[in-house]
Order: structure tokens, then C-alpha cells, then sequence
């Protein structure tokens, strides 16, 4: 499953010009490297994703409705598959080109490598053919909070990560706190579930702009059974996870899978979302979680919801936050997307993501550009 952990019980483990289609409408262009019809032929095209999801057919270049013959889904950052959590479609996906060069050895972004690359410049890696991937994976659910804040260590106990954090929208959507995982306990080989958790809040209530000063404490509660406890930051209070519609946070463990969950998406009805992980060095200098105090820029835009997904958020295509300035810079991965995975014959197609802001210099416009292709069995 995409960005849910997996219990391993035996193991110890940018403001880029906007090219060919111009504006924000949906415009489909074909482009060739010699000016002409070629193999090289590719097609791009700007997606207007900012305030609805919309669905792209690769073969036609156009946008479909949901119940439509489409591969890829796009709301904002997201990007989907038509398969699996996500549709009924037998889409499938792999990576072609991580583009390992725009980071460092820890997989940090590399500023220089963001900041000088071209649209372009990349066009090379959206290559004529690549060696077919040695598996396909489809969408499954996906978490605002990610798996980047536990680590599975000696033992078999998982802990938190630390000297990270988060920023969380409510249930509500209308409320928002600084959260920092204290502690998680789970010594997964005791078969008892996660054995204690500290979630710490900063809270900013509805209708301000600042973080209260105040810190409170989400903990295992009484009777606590190792399995999923849901926090309602507002009240400063557990409730309960099923009867419940206003938890903000849920932590818990099921089967072979542990998670933090926003109400939100596939996880739940409200408006929840999460922004990072970041830094606690630099978040918990924050007095806002709706406005970035350096540049006064909202930050609203950038919470993700829990959601459906798999290739897109295992491998995303862009890096945030790059010289404190909260915008995103594309890395030029190249996407392998099998159309229909249950048929040999059905086309597969190489799909770079080279921009994510319209014309107007808003964001939630991906613009992206894709190419039939042959896979191959030997080396690239």
C-alpha cells in the first residue's frame, strides 16, 4: 500500500515559463524535438486542478468526466491512478526516471539542481523507450501525515521520528494546530498493539490568525487497547474513533499496518489535512498555521487531505519549501503509466510533470506532457 506502513513481524529492519499551451484552460499541444512529426513526438498540457478534480484520457489529450474512460486523475498536487482506491479502471504505474541527481545521498533536495533546471533542460529524460519495470503498482490510500514520522528499529519496536512536526486542519476545517509526535511506543513483536503515544498541540482557534501559545497533550487513554484512539484538538479531548465526527487526529494500528489519519478523503467526512513533515527547528518558530510569517503568504493552499494514491506520493514529482519560500519545484521524474494493466496490447506511456503554476502565476495547474513508448526487456 501506498505511504501506510507494513508491519515486518520476522525483520528488523519555479516559476517555470509555461510552454506550448499557455494560460490555465485545458489545451492540448503535440510538440516535436525536429519540428515536424517524429518519433519524438509528445503531447502537453495545462490542467486546471486548483478548485475540482479532473480526469485525463492519455490517448485522446482530453479531460473526461469521472465516470469516463481516463488514466490519470489531478486535484492540485494530487495525481492519480485509474485503479485500485482510486477507480475502476486497471491503470497502472512505475517509475521510469526518479531523477536521482536532484537529491543528496540522505534524499534531500539539492537547491542548485531544483532551482537550475528547465522544463526544457529535462525533455531528454522523457526518452523513446524504457525497460519494462520489474513490477506495476496501483492506487491505494494515501495519508495527509505520510510515513516519513515513525521508524521501525532494533527489536521490532517503532518509534517517532524526531525534531519534526506537523501542521493539522480540523475536522472542521475551520481550526488548525502545530503538532509534534513526543513519543510512540509500539513494540510490535509483544502482539499488543502500540503500547503508549504523546501528540503534542499548539491550537489556533476558528476565525484567528495565531497559534495560542498553549501546549496540550494528546495520550494513550484509559483502557487504551492498542488499536485506534481519535483526538478533538479543539476540545482537548479523546473521543470515540466510531461514533465520533469532529476527531481531528486519529493514531492506531490494524493487521500489519500502523497510521496518524486526518478527517478527511477515505479516512473520514470532515475537512481535516496536514501540511509537512517539517523541520521542528523551523515549525515550531511558526505563530501561525494559516499565514507564513516571513512573506505573509497564505498557507492554507498547502494542506493535503488524506486521499487515494500510490506512484505519485511513494515518488512525488516535486520538492517544497525550497529556500523557506513555500512553493513547489518540479524534479522531472518520468512516470511509466500502463493503461490497462490486464491487457498486453493496451498502450503505455512515458509523463513528465514540469510546472504546477498557470500563466496568472497561480498555483493548482499542473502542466504536464506525455509520449506513447515501447517498453523493453534489456537495459535502457
Amino acid at each position: 500500500m501506498a505511504q501506510q506502513h507494513k508491519l515486518k513481524f520476522l525483520v528488523p529492519a519555479l516559476g517555470l515559463m509555461m510552454t506550448a499551451c499557455g494560460g490555465s484552460d485545458n489545451k492540448i499541444s503535440e510538440q516535436a524535438d525536429d519540428g515536424g512529426a517524429s518519433d519524438n513526438d509528445y503531447s502537453q498540457l495545462v490542467i486546471d486542478a486548483r478548485t475540482q478534480t479532473q480526469y485525463l484520457n492519455l490517448a485522446t489529450g482530453e479531460v473526461v468526466s469521472s465516470d469516463g474512460d481516463w488514466d490519470l486523475a489531478f486535484n492540485r498536487t494530487s495525481v492519480l491512478l485509474n485503479s485500485g482506491a482510486s477507480g475502476n479502471g486497471n491503470v497502472a504505474g512505475a517509475m521510469g526516471d526518479e531523477q536521482a541527481e536532484f537529491y543528496d545521498a540522505d534524499g534531500n533536495p539539492d537547491l542548485n539542481k531544483f532551482v537550475g533546471a528547465t522544463a526544457d533542460g529535462e525533455l531528454d529524460h522523457l526518452k523513446d523507450s524504457f525497460p519494462a519495470p520489474e513490477s506495476w503498482i496501483s492506487d491505494d490510500v494515501v495519508y495527509a501525515f505520510g510515513d516519513g514520522w515513525s521508524v521501525y528499529g532494533d527489536g521490532g519496536v517503532i518509534s517517532e521520528v524526531p525534531d519534526i512536526g506537523y501542521l493539522v486542519r480540523s475536522a472542521e476545517g475551520d481550526s488548525y494546530a502545530r503538532m509534534r509526535i513526543v513519543d510512540f511506543n509500539f513494540p510490535t513483536r509483544s502482539g499488543n498493539g502500540i503500547e503508549s503515544f504523546n501528540l503534542e498541540f499548539e491550537v489556533q482557534s476558528a476565525g484567528t490568525t495565531q497559534l495560542s501559545g498553549t501546549t496540550i497533550n494528546f495520550t494513550e487513554p484509559l483502557e487504551y487497547d492498542g488499536g485506534d484512539a481519535c483526538f478533538d484538538f479543539d476540545t482537548n479531548a479523546v473521543v470515540d474513533c466510531s461514533s465520533s465526527d469532529t476527531w481531528d487526529v486519529l493514531i492506531g494500528f490494524s493487521g500489519r499496518e500502523w497510521y496518524l489519519k486526518t478527517n478527511s478523503g477515505p479516512s473520514g467526512a470532515g475537512q481535516g489535512g496536514a501540511l509537512g513533515p517539517i523541520d521542528w527547528s523551523e515549525l515550531s518558530a511558526y505563530t501561525s498555521a494559516t499565514i507564513d510569517s516571513a512573506t505573509g503568504e497564505s498557507l492554507t493552499q498547502a494542506y493535503a487531505s488524506d486521499s487515494t494514491g500510490g506512484l505519485f506520493t511513494d515518488n512525488s514529482w516535486y520538492a517544497y519549501n525550497l529556500q523557506g519560500a513555500h512553493k513547489l519545484w518540479p524534479n522531472f521524474r518520468v512516470y511509466l503509466i500502463d493503461s490497462d494493466s490486464e491487457d498486453a496490447s493496451a498502450p503505455v506511456y512515458a509523463m513528465q510533470i514540469i510546472n504546477y503554476y498557470g500563466a496568472d502565476g497561480n498555483s493548482g495547474q499542473p502542466e504536464i506532457r506525455w509520449k506513447e513508448i515501447s517498453l523493453t526487456t534489456g537495459e535502457n
